[in-house]
């Protein structure tokens, strides 16, 4: 790194352009001249210190002293001796043991103690977090470190992934052990990351072995083709993850947060979509937690006159930080999860229950949308089917639109107004086969049934009004559990005339008609934005189901102030008055 002919230059330019001697420099450093001009002419190189006293004889930084042109390549060694600083001096600064520094420089590993060190590695140094990560991505053993996590981990994915093996590695096992002790982490880090790994790649497998029975025994050699591509991708995916695991582990390990610091940082991430700023209060945090925090993670901010007020928010490497490694945290730290879950809620305006108990009981009926809040109907099919609609209206000489959307019933939508009633009618005509083939397939959403359940229990006039085909509802109605009643539910889909779809209130109005109830005493729960869009202008009470913020958000711009967590919300509502009645 020292660059010889820049201590000639620094000489050169010393005492405001005047320069000094080799001699005086030699004299200021307790050097000889001879040595001083072997600095210049590369024929030898200073230690740190020297460098040190160089730089400050000069009066410039030791960086000067450097080729920075090639700090691109420096280890972190490189960074430090550049910078005239011995190990000892780092170590003594940062409050490491000498042992445990020069295990960061050589092979990349930051104590599990030490969650901050990135950042104060940077500021010691007055780099980014970034550029301190691709310093020590270059610690000399590093790839020699990896090269030994791989074995006992193809140890671990060849046995947890065999056919019918359910069981997931524990913190016992030799291979995490011996992993363990690699990367510096608790056994049961270990366990509960490779845990999670391994429950991913066996989706990957069933997806590859789903991909593989349509190559050999699809009903046409297009489909086969297509399977067999798609088993190729899926298996190069799985490849791409065993293969970037142990370098991935080690990244994450360089700047995995304590439990108390996740906790906030999740909580920040979940409600970045309300895009607001958030006070300490409202989030429940102390400021030691919010100090755990790296700086790079959060945005700051002061409110009013008083500069101890201080709101925060997550910021853009805060984003990419949790939603790169969130899967992994959760892992770690299977608690937070749930407290993360609470709090948003909390925060993210959902209805009070109260008001939710109001507005049940003034409700004689009780209208549901369809996809999206009781199944998923076409799931991962979803292109599939798309692209079969868009091929039928290319078949019919249809001209298209410039862009269609990506969902079915929106692109049948979209090109009503360029089809013939025949030719609408015909793609709405393998529309509903697509649909009703879903429907007999398709399992509800969590706690669907069970709201179903209790409401067809109640008093209330039941109806499902969807832009899908009434016929697929049925299908998916008849297969609910056997205790709710069939035809208990009333079924309202697609009208006849694709443009009277949501969010146009006409479904609603039929709706509304065929259970023979006033419009202020009917309730539509949905989830998407036409369906808020359609109560609102039927003048129908609404209340959307938001998981998440985003969501939460979405229906609020859409005009729904009403909005809960979960169909489960609802469903603990009607049973409490169920028992109270």
């Amino acid at each position: 790194m020292f660059d010889g002919k820049r201590l000639r230059r620094a000489r050169a330019a010393a005492e405001d352009g005047r320069g000094i001697s080799a001699e005086a420099l030699a004299r200021r450093i307790d050097a000889t001249k001879a040595q001083v001009l072997a600095y210049e002419n590369g024929l030898v190189r200073p230690d740190p210190r020297r460098i040190q006293d160089l730089a400050q004889a000069l009066g410039i930084e030791p960086l000067q002293l450097s080729d920075t042109s090639r700090a691109r390549t420096w280890t972190m060694s490189d960074l430090r001796r550049a910078h005239g600083l011995r190990a000892e001096d780092v170590s003594g600064t940062l409050g490491l043991s000498l042992r445990t520094y020069r295990r960061l420089e050589n092979e990349g590993l930051v104590p599990a103690h030490r969650f901050n060190l990135m950042n104060e590695l940077a500021e010691l140094f007055a780099i980014g977090t970034h550029e301190v990560e691709e310093h020590l991505c270059r610690a000399p053993l590093l790839s020699q470190r990896l090269d030994d996590v791989r074995e006992p981990l193809a140890c671990l994915l060849s046995f947890y992934l065999q056919p019918r093996n359910l069981e997931r590695p524990g913190p016992g096992d030799d291979e995490i052990v011996a992993l363990a002790g690699l990367y510096r982490r608790s056994p049961l880090t270990l366990a509960r990351i490779v845990g999670h790994e391994i429950a991913r790649l066996r989706g990957m497998l069933r997806r590859q072995l789903r991909f593989e029975a349509v190559a050999s025994y699809g009903a046409t050699a297009e489909e086969q083709a297509k399977g067999q591509a798609a088993a190729h991708a899926e298996g190069r995916k799985i490849r791409e993850v065993m293969d970037a695991l142990p370098h991935n582990l080690d990244t994450f390990f360089r700047s995995m947060l304590p439990l108390e610091a996740w906790r906030t940082i999740a909580l920040f991430h979940a409600l970045r979509p309300l895009g607001g700023w958030l006070s300490p209060g409202q989030l429940n945090a102390k400021s030691e937690q919010l100090a755990m925090i790296p700086a790079q993670l959060l945005e700051r901010r002061t409110t009013g006159k008083d500069a101890a007020k201080a709101e925060y928010r997550i910021s853009e490497q805060g984003a990419k930080h949790c939603a790169a490694y969130r899967p992994w945290y959760d892992a770690c730290y299977p608690a937070v999860q749930a407290l993360v879950q609470v709090n948003e809620r909390a925060l993210a305006g959902h209805m009070q229950q109260s008001d939710l108990h109001d507005l049940l009981a003034q409700s004689d009926a009780v209208l549901f949308s369809f996809d999206g809040l009781l199944c998923r109907l076409f799931g991962r099919d979803l292109q599939t089917v798309s692209e079969r609609l868009l091929s039928a209206a290319q078949s019919l000489q249809m001209v298209l639109p410039p862009q269609t959307p990506t969902d079915p019933v929106g692109m049948l939508r979209a090109l009503v107004r360029h089809g013939t009633p025949s030719q609408i009618k015909q793609l709405d005509r393998l529309l509903t086969q697509c649909e009703t083939e879903a429907a007999r397939h398709v399992t509800p959403l969590p706690g669907v049934s069970q709201l179903l359940r209790a409401l067809a229990d109640s008093p209330r006039r039941l109806a499902v009004v969807t832009d899908h085909a009434s016929d697929a509802v049925h299908v998916f109605l008849e297969r609910l559990p056997a205790d709710i009643p069939p035809g208990r539910i009333a079924v309202v889909g697609r009208p006849d005339d694709p443009e009277l779809m949501k969010p146009n209130p006409h479904g609603l109005a039929r709706a509304t008609a065929a259970l023979k109830a006033r419009h202020a005493r009917v309730l539509l729960i949905g989830e998407s934005i036409a369906d808020a869009l359609a109560a609102q202008t039927a003048r129908i009470p609404f209340v959307g189901i938001a998981a998440t913020t985003r969501q939460a958000r979405m229906l609020r711009d859409a005009g729904a102030s009403r909005t809960v967590a979960s169909v489960r919300t609802i469903t603990a509502v009607v049973k409490e008055q169920q028992a109270g009645a």
